[in-house]
């Protein structure tokens, strides 16, 4: 399992709900689990995966600006 690590700017909601939506679709392919949804210390929402390994490539296209923690 791998996790994605999401972050937007306070000021980017369209771009924080476009990846929410993008999780959904994401999620009718592959068994991907929403771990949290917050704020982070530094003031930008995040959203943070639990990715199985072996579709880390099809999230990583999904998400290309994502942080991967394996």
């Amino acid at each position: 399992m791998a996790i994605l690590f999401l972050s937007f700017e306070i000021e980017d909601l369209k771009g924080f709900r476009e990846a929410l939506e993008k999780v959904e679709e994401l999620r009718s392919m592959v068994p991907v689990g929403i771990q949290s949804i917050g704020m982070a210390e530094d003031g930008k929402l995040k959203i943070v995966l639990d990715v199985p390994a072996d579709s880390l490539k099809l999230a990583r296209s999904t998400f290309p600006d994502a942080v991967v923690v394996a």
